[in-house]
């Protein structure tokens, strides 16, 4: 499950739980209508317990999105599914904010 929230130019999106590949793609295309209108995206991941790894291909193919609360399992699901190098990783979103 995931829930997006946007403000002041910045859309946010907090998963939770168990992220299938159907879900990773519904967010990742919410990532990308944001970011085709202008906007920075931060994923909030800080309570997502899996996400599956052939999912973070489609993470990495939107460019600009923060990754934000990621535990070391999902930063290696992430790059196993090809997202190395593709998201930018910090400790929490208030950091990924920060950064923009």
């Amino acid at each position: 499950m995931h829930v997006s929230e946007d403000m002041n130019g910045l859309t946010v999106i907090r998963g939770y739980g168990e992220l299938g590949l159907a879900e990773v793609a519904r967010i990742a295309a919410a990532a990308a209508r944001a970011r085709a209108s202008g906007r920075a995206v931060v994923l909030d991941l800080g309570r997502v317990t899996h996400l599956h790894y052939a999912g973070a291909r489609l993470l990495g193919e939107v460019p600009g999105i923060r990754a934000a609360g990621a535990s070391r399992y999902l930063r290696d699901l992430v790059y196993a599914g090809g997202g190395f190098g593709r998201l930018e990783f910090h400790r929490d979103v208030t950091e990924a904010l920060r950064a923009s």
